[in-house]
């Protein structure tokens, strides 16, 4: 028969490479990264703690919670531009920023994952890989006793925005667990600094 024969699909697996290359949330993923190591070279730049404060005064805020949300959603650890906010803020004020760069931080990879999931896999969650389906990502306690794990901040994230959970059980449970995250952090870092 010589007439138009009918498509067959292409496995998933074929179309990958092609939806890799085409995904905008890929493509945001690395201008994320490539960010962040700019900034982290401007605060470095400026002269760290006391340079920032030195040209911003306490305006310096607008510049550093920015940088520590796009550090922390890079491989960077975060904590290298939030030691900033304590320096120059102080316990209170630092702890307060800390936790607004860390749920910027938190929503911004969060958005990532659930566009990235999207543009890989499409809008069925059941075309994820299984070992991701597994995680309870719904649940109030992994969203939020995971973030106290290694990488657990980058695990919940992640794993809330490609599994699609609805946005104000995420930002709820991410805000209660960032905030004493947030004031150990400030007061460890002030304590350090503080050493002669």
């Amino acid at each position: 028969m010589l007439g138009p024969q009918p498509l067959t699909p292409e496995p998933t697996l074929a179309r990958l490479p092609r939806r890799i290359a085409a995904s905008r949330g890929l493509r945001l993923i690395l201008a994320v990264g490539v960010s962040a190591l700019l900034l982290l070279q401007l605060l470095e730049a400026l002269g760290g703690p006391a340079g920032v404060q030195a040209r911003f005064g306490w305006g310096a805020a607008l510049l550093i919670v920015p940088a520590q949300v796009v550090v922390s959603v890079s491989p960077v650890p975060g904590e290298l531009v939030a030691v900033l906010n304590v320096a120059i803020y102080g316990l209170w004020a630092g702890a307060a920023l800390c936790w607004l760069g860390w749920m910027g931080a938190a929503f911004l990879q969060y958005g990532l994952a659930r566009r990235t999931a999207r543009d890989l896999v499409g809008p069925d969650p059941e075309r994820l890989p299984a070992w991701l389906r597994r995680l309870p990502a719904n649940h109030p306690a992994f969203l939020i006793l995971a973030r106290f794990l290694p990488f657990g901040a980058h695990i919940v994230n992640t794993t809330a925005g490609a599994r699609g959970v609805r946005l104000r059980r995420f930002a709820w449970t991410s805000a209660l667990a960032l905030a004493p995250m947030c004031l150990l952090f400030a007061s460890i870092a002030r304590g350090v600094l503080a050493l002669p």
